[in-house]
């Protein structure tokens, strides 16, 4: 396939059936890079799929955090919580070991990604080595880092990024209700015996097909050999046996960081953007504060007045991060100054993390526009930039109008006369230690 199709799937009952459906075509190889895989109803059905198809011979290969799905991650998604609502779970749904031994018996190559890296990576190929390296030299401390990207590659042709783990908050049969506050969704399913008794998550991935499928999957393959894999031959992309899914766009690329000494390929990424925008920004991040990008979105609608700039983040009730959220409120009083329409999703946490900018170009990723995504020594992401306007025009369509819907627009009376509104003004002095080491 010579051109690139793609379809961005925004919350778990599109994302789920779609990723499953792939993996049961799976031929050749499938290759996943998730940062957390929680054991639960929905990892266990994923890993059963996986299993399936390394018992029928499909070469599975899987990178995974142990100890941050261990700890929900390091500030909690409340899996353990969660889990609690549904009666079926009777173990701990962040052990994931004993998933991951089941996986390696039936055939699935599972590698740990929570890994020392100052030790010395015996690979032959010197571009390889001189990654190590530099990622060798840049890291002081191993838990500051990790690999936070959510890549699944099947049989080279069909590939997905975004922002969705793999667990219960993340991917889910059946829809929730926006309306709804998630917890209360859960109790009310839980009382009536009804499956998925889960608070859910606003989420997405997005599915691409065509070269830049061989691009996605090249990112894995490095990363799976310095996670000490055995070295990988490339492998040519199987044939579809279907029609590609999703619109046909013009151009895909990736970019990416890791914890070096280089510039942060995403943070320039969303700069130059931001700096270039004319008609239109839109962004979508739960945790959107890092200095670099809010003061660039200050200044880009200060030069351009007429810029329509939109801005949807989590709201503080549903924010699964205090730190980050006190972090991101502390900046609506200069983006109200300037004119930037900020809203907070109700009901559910919204773990998007996606931009449109002049309706033309999108990302699509794992970054969050925090310190730890977005400095140059932090943590491995990865993004799709996609130049092209119809596929830009329906995420406008489909995620910021909709949305719009479903979050609570952001006004003056926001930020004066309540304790809530000193708190937004008044940055917490533990943020501020945060992020004056920026680790967070």
């Amino acid at each position: 396939m010579t051109e690139n199709h793609a379809a961005m799937l925004v919350d778990g009952h599109h994302i789920l059936p779609a990723l499953l459906e792939d993996i049961e075509a799976a031929t050749s190889f499938i290759h996943v890079s998730m940062f957390l895989f929680f054991r639960d109803p929905i990892g266990e059905e994923v890993a059963a799929a996986l299993s399936r198809k390394a018992k029928a011979g499909v070469k599975v290969r899987m990178l995974l955090n142990v100890e941050k799905t261990a700890m929900g991650d390091p500030f909690s998604t409340g899996e353990k919580r969660m889990m609690r609502h549904d009666p079926s779970v009777e173990y701990d749904p962040t052990d994931v070991k004993p998933l991951c031994e089941s996986m390696k018996a039936a055939g699935v190559d599972v590698r740990d990604t929570n890994i020392d890296y100052d030790a010395e990576v015996e690979v032959l190929d010197p571009r390889l080595r001189s990654i190590a390296e530099q990622i060798r030299k840049g890291i002081s401390i191993d838990d500051m880092h990790v690999d936070h990207r959510k890549i699944v590659v099947v049989d080279g042709r069909v590939g997905y990024c975004g922002g969705a783990n793999v667990g219960a908050q993340y991917m889910y049969h059946l829809a929730f209700d926006p309306r709804k506050d998630a917890r209360e969704e859960g109790d009310e399913r839980k009382k009536a015996g009804l499956p998925e008794p889960w608070w859910k998550w606003h989420d997405s991935l997005t599915r691409f097909e065509g070269p830049i499928v061989v691009a996605l999957d090249q990112h894995f393959r490095d990363r799976w050999v310095l996670d000490g894999g055995d070295e990988l031959p490339p492998e040519p992309a199987v044939p579809g046996t279907r029609p590609p899914r999703g619109v046909r766009i013009h151009d895909a690329r990736v970019y990416c960081n890791e914890p070096n000494a280089q510039p942060n390929q995403v943070r320039e990424l969303y700069l130059r953007l931001i700096r270039d925008a004319r008609r239109s920004i839109f962004i979508e991040n739960p945790y959107l504060y890092h200095p670099a990008i809010t003061d660039a979105l200050c200044e880009a609608k200060k030069v351009t007045p007429s810029l329509d700039v939109v801005l949807v983040v989590p709201s503080g009730k549903h924010n699964d991060n205090s730190f980050g959220q006190d972090a991101q409120e502390h900046e609506y009083a200069r983006y109200l100054e300037c004119g930037i329409e900020v809203r907070e999703y109700q009901n559910h946490f919204n773990h998007l993390k996606m931009a449109v900018f002049d309706e033309r170009w999108s990302i699509h990723g794992s970054t969050n526009l925090n310190c730890r995504s977005l400095e140059d020594d932090k943590d491995f992401e990865l993004v799709v930039l996609v130049d092209d306007e119809p596929l830009a025009r329906s995420i406008l369509a489909n995620v910021r109008d909709v949305d719009r819907r479903h979050a609570r627009r952001i006004g003056d009376e926001d930020l004066h006369g309540t304790i809530a509104g000193l708190r937004r003004r008044i940055r917490d002095p533990r943020t501020v230690a945060m992020l004056a080491k920026r680790v967070l």
